[in-house]
């Protein structure tokens, strides 16, 4: 009789435990699978970790930590002084002193560099509820084992300035369209060329007339062996930046074409020059073959060749995907962006260096060869 009183009183006890160790906090989850690319000299992943608060409490970050799925090392750490920089609450509404209110989503954009061979990622949230720490140990995920599509060039001779940063907060890498349903980032891993003269200029005199734009009229090449899917080419250009009206989402590429070139991947080239395009829908085009010509068309700021790979034939309903170039020469980089078109970039230490297979690092200065 004692002892099933002490089993009942036991069993009692451990349900009170559980029930008190139970907390409503966050769900963490990815909505998609990241590949691996190497930019310049590193091997990098490119993905987004959502977090949702579930409780009905206000959660207070301290930090989240990338682990290795296999050993648990860390091989990347977010403090509480990154938040801001690194994360956005879905919508409109702006977080306040790295606060997660209850009922809200945030995104929190990771690039990670593999410094050694890595196939599985964990996530470890440490977050503040009503003063008390808690840790969430979760969101496990396998990077692609598909190696990036490798690509001739885009585009001749140089120096072009591969203008992108992950790290911008309207940048391509930070635009979620929601079509059909689904939340995706097209431009996770765009690219913008700008062409550049020695001084780092991006035009000749009065850089408000697009003509005086060094890559105005540049031609632009098939990157690889395709057939295109889709071509616009009578979308209108203005002649100044002065007069450039505003586009709409659906309109940003301005005048554009997309190549289909093969396992699942479509390459998208947007801004181009109106009634420059010489490709129409389901012609077979071969690698380096001139396309259409460098323009000032759709949501732009100059003209300039937005270049990136989706897994799907829409300007914005498609997942970005990494890519690599076959070679280039790398000459620089922007190491204050503020300096982009008054000043020349800081130049490689010892001379140009020439870079096979990798993707331009984030507002480096290239050449294209041939």
């Amino acid at each position: 009789m004692y002892k099933l009183l002490l089993v009942i009183v036991l069993i009692s006890v451990n349900l009170k435990i559980v029930a008190q160790e139970y907390q409503a906090t966050v769900d963490m989850r990815l909505l998609h699978q990241p590949g691996i690319v190497k930019l310049s000299r590193k091997t990098m992943t490119y993905y987004e970790l959502y977090i949702t608060n579930f409780s009905s409490d206000t959660l207070h970050f301290k930090s989240l930590y990338v682990l290795n799925g296999i050993d648990s090392s860390r091989l990347n750490s977010m403090k509480s002084e990154d938040w801001k920089a690194r994360s956005g609450l879905i919508g409109n509404i702006k977080a306040k002193n790295n606060l997660l209110p209850p009922g809200n989503t945030t995104v929190v954009y990771f690039e990670v560099e593999l410094k050694k061979s890595v196939h599985e990622l964990v996530h470890e949230l440490e977050v503040e509820v009503k003063g008390k720490p808690v840790s969430i140990r979760r969101a496990s995920l396998t990077l692609s084992e598909k190696e990036p599509v490798v690509l001739g060039a885009p585009l001749k001779g140089g120096p072009w300035a591969a203008v992108y940063n992950p790290e911008w907060e309207r940048g391509h890498r930070r635009v979620i369209y929601t079509i059909d349903g689904k939340a995706r980032i097209p431009g996770r891993h765009a690219i913008d060329f700008i062409l550049l003269n020695d001084q780092g200029q991006f035009a000749r005199g009065d850089d408000n007339v697009i003509r005086n734009w060094l890559g105005y009229e540049k031609d632009v090449l098939a990157v690889k062996d395709g057939i295109v899917l889709s071509v616009r080419n009578d979308f209108f250009e203005s002649a100044t930046l002065s007069d450039h009206t505003e586009s709409t989402a659906d309109q940003a590429a301005g005048n554009y074409v997309s190549i289909n070139i093969g396992e699942g991947k479509i390459v998208f080239y947007e801004h181009l020059k109106p009634g420059s395009v010489k490709v129409k829908p389901g012609q077979r085009v071969k690698q380096g073959e001139v396309i259409a010509s460098l323009g000032f068309t759709g949501q732009t700021t100059g003209p300039h060749l937005h270049f990136h790979v989706a897994d799907a034939n829409s300007t914005l309903g498609a997942e970005g995907l990494p890519f690599e170039f076959e070679k280039f020469t790398h000459l620089g980089t922007y190491l204050k962006f503020e300096d982009f078109g008054k000043a020349p970039w800081t130049s490689e230490k010892d001379h140009p260096s020439s870079i096979n297979i990798a993707c331009p690092a984030p507002n480096s200065v290239i050449r294209f060869s041939f």
